[in-house]
């Protein structure tokens, strides 16, 4: 009998445990918000792979910049290989801290969580911010 639990169980899992990996599907599947995001910020940019996982999506770029959305199509991390990210997907009050204290920086990629936003620089600073976009630290 204990085989047989067992057995069904694992059936079971094999699915969930496929999404946790990520399968890969076309960028149409993704929510309406991700794919306008996309399109307006990334739009020159020649997609490489749309991966979806549990409650994430995953865009990879050809230069391998990659966007990550949650799972309502909001940005939740972005990352760009040696070029800054585009100035209009980060905020302003972010933004201008940046150009106003590291001038020669540029944002090589920014997180943002409920608590706030974490950003890395060209030159490997690494920069907290809270939620309303205040400067809090320098993250060793």
């Amino acid at each position: 009998m204990k085989k047989i639990i067992l057995a069904i169980l694992s059936l079971m899992l094999v699915p969930v445990l496929a999404l946790a990996d990520g399968r890969v599907i076309p960028f149409e599947k993704m929510p309406a918000e991700a794919r306008s995001f996309v399109k307006e910020h990334f739009g020159d940019k020649k997609i490489l792979q749309v991966t979806a996982e549990w409650d994430e999506y995953d865009v990879l770029f050809s230069d391998l910049s990659r966007v990550e959305f949650d799972r309502s199509g909001n940005w939740k991390e972005i990352r760009c290989k040696n070029e800054a990210i585009p100035g209009s997907v980060i905020p302003s009050r972010i933004l201008s801290y940046i150009k106003d204290t590291f001038p020669e920086l540029y944002i090589t990629q920014i997180e943002r969580s409920r608590w706030g936003y974490e950003v890395k620089t060209s030159n490997g600073l690494e920069l907290e911010f809270d939620k309303n976009c205040n400067f809090v630290r320098i993250d060793d």
